[in-house]
C-alpha cells in the first residue's frame, strides 16, 4: 500500500477485500477478466463523494469506466462468486467491502457490518458503488440497504444507466450482460436522490420505488443515446 492511502482491511480479507487463501483458479480467472482493454472514461458527479448504483447485470459495462485513481469501494457478497468479483474489482482499481445489500438493514450475513464499513469509507473520501439488486436478486429490484446507507452518510445516491450495441447475455439470475468486441457503450447518470433520515417503513418503500424509477430512466436514456448515434 502506498504512503498516505487509507486502509479498509479486516481480519478476514485484505485491504482490497480479497480472501488471502482463495483458490488459484479464482485468482487466474479474475486476472483474465479484469485485464480486458476497456475504454477508460468516467462521468463524474460534482459535489464530493457519492453513492453510485446500477443493476447487477451491468457490472461488466460500468465498472471498467471508473479510472483507477478515483478512490472507491464497492459492496461484494461473501460468497465464492463474490471472491472472484472482489479480485476483478481489485484489478480494476476498486477496493471492496464484503457483505450483502439485502442484509444492510441490521440483520445477519455481514450486512450490518458492511453498512458501517461503507459509511466509514464515505467519511474518509471514498465513492461507494452498490448494485442494489445483488447479490442474488430479485433482478432490478431495489433493496432497502442502499436507502439506509444514503440516510446514514447523507451522500447523494446517483443512478448509473448503461447500454451496449452488441453483447451476449449470460444465463445467470440477473442476465449478466457481456459486451462483444467493437461494441459501442453508453453510460447515463440519472437524477440523484437525496435520502432523508427516516424509520417509516412506508417512506422507505416509497424511496426504493423512486430510486428504481430513476435508475430505469437512466438505463432508457443510455439505450436511446445508442439508437440516435447509429450503428
Amino acid at each position: 500500500m502506498k504512503e498516505g492511502e487509507k486502509t479498509l482491511a479486516t481480519s478476514v480479507y485484505d485491504d482490497w477485500g480479497r480472501e488471502p487463501g482463495a483458490p488459484i483458479w479464482t485468482r487466474l480467472a479474475a486476472l483474465g477478466i479484469g485485464g480486458l482493454d476497456f475504454h477508460e472514461r468516467v462521468l463524474a458527479q460534482p459535489g464530493g463523494t457519492y453513492i453510485g448504483v446500477f443493476w447487477h447485470k451491468h457490472i461488466g459495462l460500468i465498472t471498467p469506466f471508473y479510472p483507477k485513481d478515483l478512490p472507491r469501494v464497492c459492496l461484494v457478497s461473501r460468497s465464492r462468486d463474490g471472491e472472484l468479483l472482489a479480485r476483478i474489482m481489485a484489478i480494476l482499481g476498486s477496493r471492496t467491502i464484503r457483505g450483502s445489500s439485502s442484509r444492510m438493514d441490521g440483520r445477519d450475513k455481514g450486512g450490518s457490518s458492511a453498512l458501517r464499513q461503507l459509511a466509514r469509507a464515505a467519511e474518509t473520501g471514498y465513492h461507494i458503488i452498490v448494485t442494489p439488486d445483488g447479490p442474488k436478486g430479485p433482478p432490478e429490484r431495489i433493496k432497502p440497504g442502499v436507502i439506509h446507507l444514503g440516510a446514514m452518510t447523507e451522500r447523494l445516491i446517483v443512478p448509473v444507466g448503461a447500454a451496449a450495441s452488441r453483447f451476449i447475455r449470460l444465463s445467470t439470475w440477473d442476465g449478466t450482460i457481456i459486451p462483444l468486441p467493437f461494441t459501442r457503450l453508453a453510460l447515463s447518470y440519472g437524477e440523484a436522490l437525496k435520502v432523508p433520515r427516516t424509520g417509516d417503513p412506508a417512506e422507505l418503500e416509497s424511496l426504493c420505488e423512486e430510486l428504481a424509477r430513476r435508475l430505469t430512466a437512466a438505463n432508457e436514456q443510455a439505450g436511446a443515446s445508442l439508437e440516435t448515434s447509429g450503428d
